[in-house]
């Protein structure tokens, strides 16, 4: 085998080529790595900026659509928000409330420990006490305009005028409008004894231009959107700090006409929500504003009136920002009332009096209607009543007469020392078993002749 000795110069210079061209391409792959680095570092931080310039524009956008959602909400729904003053008074008083529990717990027990749970008794809440009327009937018809859209007229009104739909505090209420009749769309007429209420929201009457406003409430005997041939009617001037002091009462079309101006100053109760109680027990007519009677008028509702109601009013401008508004209506068909009963010529008996057994000692269970009794002779002095006891024929004939005379005293003497009524309004009369209802036969016969009867004199 034979080899072949390479020449060392040649050697050599191979040697030094191939470190130059390793050392170029090291330079080479050293200046691509950079050139890379920096390219990427570059897109980085671009890609960085533009995700952040993102961002700050999203936030922005969903800031201003915020801020103008906001503000067209503002803009379309302040026409329709008010608050009464009861209403921004009850608001404070629950963020106070809430400061100081920072919890529902205490406000709970508050809600179920209220003045009524408070109130000592149970009393028939359809009497009339110390001037106040609490409707406790069989409900007929009710609108809180829960389906009427803001801004629309309610479906079940009519008018001859305009209205609409508005939010005062947290309920809806019809804001009416120009002057005219507003009539809901009863199903049937109206029964003999009924109660009407609702709440009444008035705002900005200080405008010196409202010396013609006016609110009333009329009494007819058909549902027109009209005035009728004849009516009742009672309404009240909305002059805030003017002539906001009667109500004027006036009956019209009628062959003998009722024309009184009953003082009552009711300036600080405008502009706020006033809550009316309408009562008609025949043809007497009673009105109460919160739990004050302020109009009764034993034959307003005479010849018919009163199957049907109107609201009436008089130039309320909404260039001048007056509002007007109806809210919360109910009508209730309530019982007849223990004066309209009294006047009857044959007067009326009732069992609700009880007694100790063969004693003239009243049961506590007596009170209510007592003092239901006692309100409506404080109400009307003329009143005078005759008050007779009657019994079963359970026991001696004599006794029972002598106890049945004794159990009308005992109802007197209630009378005269909680209320005050003079003896001489007041007669007192036994008949002891001699004017049975019934045989007597049987418990609930004996207990239906245990009877007080009261007759007017």
């Amino acid at each position: 085998m034979e080899f072949e000795l390479t020449n060392p110069m040649h050697l050599m210079r191979t040697s030094n080529s191939i470190k130059k061209l390793l050392f170029f391409s090291c330079i080479c792959l050293f200046s691509w790595q950079a050139t890379a680095q920096s390219k990427f570092i570059k897109d980085l931080k671009k890609t960085a900026e533009e995700s952040a310039k993102r961002t700050v524009e999203r936030k922005v956008d969903e800031k201003t659509t915020q801020m103008t959602d906001e503000a067209f909400e503002t803009v379309m729904e302040a026409p329709n928000i008010f608050k009464s003053k009861k209403g921004q008074k009850k608001q404070a008083e629950d963020m106070q409330e809430d400061r100081q529990n920072s919890g529902s717990s205490k406000k709970q027990n508050q809600s179920s420990q209220g003045p009524e749970a408070s109130a000592t008794g149970n009393p028939d809440p359809s009497a009339s006490i110390a001037g106040q009327f609490i409707p406790n009937g069989q409900v007929m018809y009710t609108d809180y305009f829960e389906r009427d859209a803001l801004g629309d007229f309610p479906a079940k009104w009519e008018t001859n005028s305009g209205g609409e739909i508005i939010t005062v505090d947290d309920f809806k209420a019809l804001r009416t409008s120009g002057t005219g009749y507003f009539v809901p769309m009863l199903p049937k007429e109206l029964p003999e004894n009924y109660a009407v209420e609702f709440d009444l929201f008035t705002f900005n009457l200080e405008y010196k231009g409202t010396t013609a406003l006016r609110f009333g409430i009329h009494l007819v005997e058909e549902p027109l959107i009209s005035k009728a041939k004849k009516g009742a009617e009672i309404e009240m001037p909305l002059w805030y700090k003017g002539a906001s002091d009667y109500f004027l009462v006036e009956t019209y079309g009628m062959p003998s006409k009722i024309s009184n101006k009953i003082p009552y100053d009711y300036t600080e109760k405008l502009n706020d929500i006033i809550h009316f109680t309408l009562v008609k027990n025949g043809k007497r007519v009673r009105l109460f504003l919160d739990e004050t009677k302020v109009v009764d008028i034993p034959s307003l509702a005479g010849d018919q009136l009163g199957k049907y109601i109107q609201f009436y009013v008089r130039e309320v401008d909404l260039q001048k920002n007056l509002v007007v508004a109806i809210a919360n209506l109910k009508i209730t068909e309530e019982g007849e009332d223990l004066r309209s009963k009294l006047l009857r010529a044959e007067g009326f008996s009732t069992t609700a009096i009880l007694f100790q057994t063969a004693s003239d000692q009243l049961q506590p269970s007596s009170f209510e209607f007592l003092d239901q009794l006692g309100n409506v002779l404080k109400e009307d002095e003329f009143l005078r009543i005759q008050i007779i006891g009657h019994t079963d024929s359970d026991g001696d004939e004599n006794n029972n007469q002598i106890l049945s005379e004794k159990r009308a005293v005992s109802v007197a003497n209630y009378l005269q020392e909680k209320f005050g009524i003079t003896p001489s309004r007041l007669q007192t009369l036994g008949k002891g078993e001699s004017e049975p209802l019934n045989s007597n036969s049987t418990s609930a016969e004996k207990a239906a002749n245990r009877r007080v009867e009261f007759k007017k004199f």
